[in-house]
């Protein structure tokens, strides 16, 4: 007789061909997504710095071409910074062990901050340091939630104390103070991403003019072989490094590094600063 029992389950081998099969979809799949995820973060960084560049040339052009202080202290006079140093509610300088909230009081003071007022715009949704602590072992709190530091070059260097934002020991370097003094702004990048270890971009960011084929400060790859910058001009703009010296300063966040080659020629071209210190 014959039995009308049809199956209704998988075998063991066909259970063991699909998990197969998913198992590699998986490893086909997650890369790519991985990637789509970071261009995707590329791209708002990217409208970070498109939004900061303008913010910047508007606060110039707004007060008689001056620009904002690159150094993080504080937006009175002399530093007119343009985000202050990290603080709590009463406004006392939490340079170690700030909080995120912290960290954004400091933001949220500086002179820019009325131009573009998101804290978000601040931070490359690539940069997760604020999830855990410094990586100095002598700084507390949490790792560094603003992403983007302005460079040197630009009222940044020197001793903001008296106001002249020159330094003839370190950086060698005259700063521009205006924008009107800046030749070809569509070259010369303004906005860097920073990665600093000590809990949150300390200052601004540097290289030494005088010594061309060498860095001061490591920048911040969080785009794959891809950094952003903000230009003089109000616009941003996506560099992919070429050099692997480069990528592996920055991921090992290394400073003072020599690497003679394209991407530090480009750096060093594009640096701007007003001439070299006397």
């Amino acid at each position: 007789m014959q039995s009308n029992h049809k199956k209704t389950g998988f075998t063991l081998i066909e259970l063991l061909v699909v998990i197969a099969i998913i198992a590699l979809l998986l490893a086909i799949v997650m890369p790519a997504l991985s990637i789509a995820k970071m261009k995707a973060q590329g791209v708002v960084c990217l409208a970070n710095l498109n939004g900061l560049s303008k913010a910047w040339t508007l606060y110039a052009e707004e007060n008689d071409n001056e620009v904002v202080g690159a150094f993080t202290g504080r937006a009175t006079e002399p530093a007119y910074s343009w985000v202050e140093i990290a603080q709590d509610k009463n406004g006392n300088s939490r340079a170690s062990g700030s909080t995120i909230e912290e960290k954004i009081n400091g933001i949220e003071k500086g002179l820019l901050y009325s131009y573009i007022n998101n804290p978000k715009s601040y931070h490359c949704p690539g940069d997760k340091r604020f999830l855990k602590p410094p990586v100095h072992t002598s700084y507390s709190g949490m790792g560094g939630y603003r992403s983007y530091s302005i460079v040197g070059g630009v009222r940044g260097v020197g001793n903001g104390a008296n106001g002249r934002y020159i330094d003839t020991q370190y950086w060698h370097i005259e700063a521009h103070t205006k924008t009107t003094t800046i030749k070809s702004p569509g070259d010369k990048y303004i906005f860097v991403e920073e990665m600093d270890g000590r809990g949150y971009n300390m200052g601004s960011w540097v290289i030494d003019p005088t010594t061309p084929d060498s860095w001061v400060d490591p920048i911040a790859i969080w785009h794959k072989d891809t950094s952003t910058f903000g230009f003089a001009d109000g616009h941003g703009e996506s560099h992919k490094w070429q050099q692997e010296k480069i990528i592996d300063m920055a991921q090992r966040q290394t400073f003072y590094v020599t690497a003679p080659g394209e991407d530090t020629e480009w750096m060093h071209r594009n640096y701007p600063y007003l001439k070299i210190a006397q």
